[in-house]
């Protein structure tokens, strides 16, 4: 009796298979969780030291230790008073709320632009990550000047980040100024900065609040001053006018003429309206009336002295005298008497005809003359009431002029009187500023209330990189565990016999070790027992008897059935067993090249098409086993030629010649080919292989086989580990018994192939 046969007479010990799903409970999900963990271990590993490898590095490079700086401020709560020696009172009524307020003033926006200001030309690394403003980044470009950073902006972040604080230090008379940094040297400059710029705020020319005091006299007092200067060169530019102040006089004369200037413009407006009037009663009348006695003297002249009238006249009384001559020489009806008197009595009607005529005239002319005396009478005074209007109108301008310059002057005297009051009050003030000024200069040389009590310097040291460090490998383990974790839940890939229980509901025949989990020296062994496991189960699940006609197939490629069916038949055949290996893989035959069978040898193909079956059967002289290969000749019409009525007629004929007839098929979820061949034979059974085969893949493999109603064993399992197979305790008896012999043994079985021998790999798994 050979190895093989010797093991196959060992008594197995048996792990019923488990065909239920087991009760969820809440106490499932810690296990699962360090089984996933555990499962994936390579996957925390690799995490922990990636993280750890990258992040400790970075935590020692980038992280500095911090330096805590600290200044300090002293403001005091009681002075003494230099000139009588007594304590202040009143002076702070709240020293808590002062040294409060006091903090929150070396803080405040005046304090910080101060430390900017300071800190600008330093080139402090503090402001060299922080961006400017675009706008004025933009500027200093085009300007050319040297980008620099908004400080007061990155000193206020800071202080609310609270990287730079300030407070008062309980029970003390203390304002502490504390910055954080890895740079102690720079920290220094900006506490001691803050420091400067406070007391610069606070107490620019001297620490004391009288200093402050006397600095708004001082102020007040430069005001009054140049007020004063003012007030007095005003005064004199109003007085230089005048050459004095005293301008009652000469407002007094000023009003005299006035009140003249004032009495002639009455005179002259009444004249005026006398003016208008006799100018008005022109206009109306047009023509000035003359006396009628007037007129006829005038008129009488007029004719009286016309020379034809005076010759008439004078030639009537020379003929008055020749007639009355004549009547005293000459009888009375003498026609020479008649005749002077005809001559005489002509010449008198002659000279009332001549003296109608000049009266005539005389009449024609006065008219005219009346006419152009009314005109000459009304130019007249309108030109005189024109210059009437224009000397009165010349004597209102004069009038105003006097009068604007005589309120002008009251106004003026107003003015600097007002001004001397004015500038009396101001003496007055300037006066008590003076002597307060004196009385605080006094007081300076006592002790400061608000002085610098010790610049910055470092507190102490706060080194974080150790617990970084701690806490990165503590995270690094627990993303570690996490992804694996995750990673355990994303994959659906069937582990061990409870998850293919759980997740299917399809019973487990049995399982096959992984070689990687088995020393060399005992693989032969564990995997002797495991088929014997697996043969033992068959014919337990089957009420005791062994299907002759069993398919072995598989969801998907690479999952070890091919290597399975082998194994199988080979375990079958070595326990004295009538087996037939059929490669029903017609379109990729792998049980040639696996047991090297020469390629000459016929084939399954031959054997449908009419062969010899004993001629293409190839009989394994090692193990007794029959194999009926395949090649690839007819793969395009594997289907067509599995469907044949006559394949299912021929394989049952050749059954009959055998015990077992194991079919190895193609992948059930690529090929129909395998559910032809499980209608061929008696029962199938499904291989998966541990972390490959995924649990949607065996189940829908199942659901498709009970779709033809075709009866399935059940599953086997390969590649699990030790502690997964149900022959687990056999691998620890043997792996003691061989450490306590201390010798290794090389079993001589050359039929049984590894669940993933090199051969099968290049396969279909």
């Amino acid at each position: 009796m050979n190895n093989l046969e010797k093991y196959l007479d060992h008594v197995i010990g048996q792990r019923p298979a488990n065909f239920e799903t087991p009760p969820e409970s809440d106490s499932e999900s810690t296990p699962n969780l360090v089984a996933g963990v555990f499962r994936r271990w390579y996957l925390v590993l690799l995490i922990f030291f990636v993280m750890c490898i990258v992040g400790i590095p970075a935590i020692w490079l980038l992280i500095k230790p911090l330096y805590n700086v600290t200044g300090a401020i002293r403001v005091a709560p009681i002075l003494s008073n230099i000139l009588t020696g007594e304590a202040d009172k009143g002076e702070i009524s709240n020293y808590q709320s002062f040294i409060y307020t006091q903090a929150e003033m070396v803080t405040s926006s005046q304090v910080v632009q101060r430390v900017a200001d300071d800190l600008i030309d330093r080139n402090l690394s503090f402001f060299e990550n922080e961006a400017t403003a675009p706008v004025t980044k933009l500027k200093q470009r085009l300007n050319g000047e040297k980008i620099r950073p908004e400080l007061a902006s990155i000193l206020k972040r800071a202080i609310s980040d609270e990287v730079i604080s300030v407070a008062p230090a309980k029970h003390t008379e203390l304002i502490k100024v504390t910055m954080e940094s890895t740079n102690p040297a720079e920290a220094k400059q900006i506490v001691d900065a803050f420091i400067r710029a406070y007391m610069a705020v606070e107490v620019s020319s001297s620490t004391q609040s009288e200093d402050r005091k006397l600095n708004v006299l001082e102020d007040e007092r430069k005001v009054l001053t140049e007020k004063l200067q003012s007030q007095r060169e005003a005064i004199r530019q109003l007085a230089q006018e005048y050459g004095t102040t005293a301008l009652g006089s000469r407002q007094d004369m000023m009003l005299q003429r006035v009140t003249t200037l004032l009495g002639e413009l009455t005179k002259l407006e009444a004249h005026r309206i006398n003016l208008e009037t006799r100018v008005q009663l022109l206009e109306q009348t047009k023509e000035q009336a003359i006396v009628p006695e007037e007129l006829l003297r005038m008129r009488n002249e007029y004719i009286n002295s016309d020379p034809a009238i005076q010759e008439i006249t004078r030639s009537i009384v020379q003929f008055e005298k020749d007639l009355i001559t004549a009547k005293q020489t000459l009888a009375s009806g003498n026609p020479a008497l008649e005749q002077k008197q005809q001559l005489l009595d002509a010449f008198q009607s002659r000279l009332e005809e001549k003296r109608k005529a000049i009266a005539n005239n005389f009449d024609g002319i006065a008219s005219e003359e009346v006419a152009k005396t009314s005109k000459e009478k009304l130019f007249n005074a309108q030109t005189e009431l024109e210059q009437t209007r224009a000397y009165e109108k010349r004597l209102q301008e004069v009038l105003a002029k006097e009068d604007t310059q005589t309120i002008e002057l009251g106004r003026k005297q107003l003015a600097i009187q007002d001004m001397e009051y004015q500038l009396g009050l101001d003496k007055e003030m300037y006066d008590t500023v003076c002597r307060r000024i004196r009385e605080l200069e006094m007081e300076r040389k006592r002790p400061a209330r608000i002085s610098v009590a010790y610049n910055a310097d470092i507190a102490y040291i706060r080194d974080k990189r150790i617990k970084y460090t701690i806490a990165l490998m503590f995270g690094a383990m627990a993303c570690g565990m996490l992804l694996a974790y995750l990673r355990d839940r994303a994959d659906l890939s069937l582990r061990t016999p409870d998850d293919v229980v759980k997740c299917i509901g399809v019973r487990i025949i049995g399982t096959t070790t992984s070689p990687d989990a088995v020393r060399e020296a005992l693989l032969p062994k564990q995997v002797v027992q495991d088929y014997q496991t697996i043969r033992a189960n068959l014919g337990l699940l089957n009420g005791g008897g062994i299907p002759k006609r069993l398919v072995v197939t598989s969801p998907g490629m690479q999952e070890g059935k091919t290597t399975f069916a082998i194994n199988l038949a080979t375990s079958f055949a070595k326990a004295g067993k009538r087996v037939l290996l059929i490669d029903g893989d017609l379109r990729k035959p792998d049980v040639r090249r696996i047991l090297n069978i020469p390629k000459g040898s016929r084939g399954l193909q031959d054997v449908l098409f009419g062969g010899d079956f004993d001629r293409a059967v190839c009989s394994m002289a090692d193990t007794g086993l029959d194999v009926l290969v395949a090649d690839s000749r007819n793969a395009a019409d594997a289907y067509e030629l599995l469907s044949l009525p006559f394949t299912a007629q021929y394989i049952g004929t050749i059954s009959q010649k055998y015990d077992h007839v194991i079919i190895d098929s193609p992948p059930l979820l690529a090929f129909p080919d395998a559910l032809l061949w499980a209608k061929i034979a008696d029962a199938v059974i499904l291989t998966s292989f541990a972390g490959h085969t995924t649990a949607p893949a065996l189940k829908e493999a199942k659901e498709r086989i009970a779709r033809i109603n075709v009866r399935v064993l059940g599953t086997i399992l390969s590649n699990v580990r030790v502690g997964h197979s149900y022959y687990h305790y056999a691998y620890n008896y043997y792996s003691r018994d061989g450490q306590r012999r201390k010798k290794r043994e090389r079993t001589d079985i050359k039929l049984l192939l590894p669940t993933h021998s090199k051969e099968d790999t290049t396969s279909d798994f």
